[in-house]
């Protein structure tokens, strides 16, 4: 899907989730939620799931760089906690910041984080799947 239909509806995600996290090498897969929207407000064909939210997965290639919280970040990225809740996401250019407030899922100790990921990839492409599985669902 064209990364910029999916660019107007950035704002939607807020209270959206990130579901998983797949980082290899100079790849990067995050499985997104948005919050769920009034299908009068989308002016697209895209998709929505059976909960009326907009799930897929962002694709980033060939990463650059990543910063965590301002930090460069050179390991594995992946969840912190069971369960990330979407405060801010945005694209620009080649540049993508998604803000997390992080969190445990019952039985675990409750925690109380927030990270701000940014990562410059050379080719950002988002893959809309509506039936994409959340564990937390």
């Amino acid at each position: 899907m064209e990364l910029i239909k999916i660019q107007k509806y950035l704002h939607e995600f807020h209270d959206g989730s990130l579901i998983d996290i797949q980082h290899s090498d100079q790849e990067c897969i995050f499985s997104l939620e948005s919050a769920e929207m009034d299908r009068a407000d989308m002016n697209d064909d895209i998709p929505l799931s059976e909960r009326g939210t907009i799930k897929g997965k962002l694709h980033l290639e060939k990463v650059q760089s990543i910063l965590i919280n301002e930090i460069p970040f050179h390991s594995q990225l992946k969840l912190v906690y069971d369960y990330g809740s979407i405060f801010d996401f945005n694209i620009r250019n080649n540049v993508v910041e998604l803000q997390i407030s992080w969190r445990n899922a019952p039985q675990k100790p409750d925690v109380n984080d927030f990270s701000t990921i940014v990562i410059h990839a050379n080719f950002i492409w988002w893959e809309n799947i509506p039936d994409l599985f959340d564990p937390f669902w």
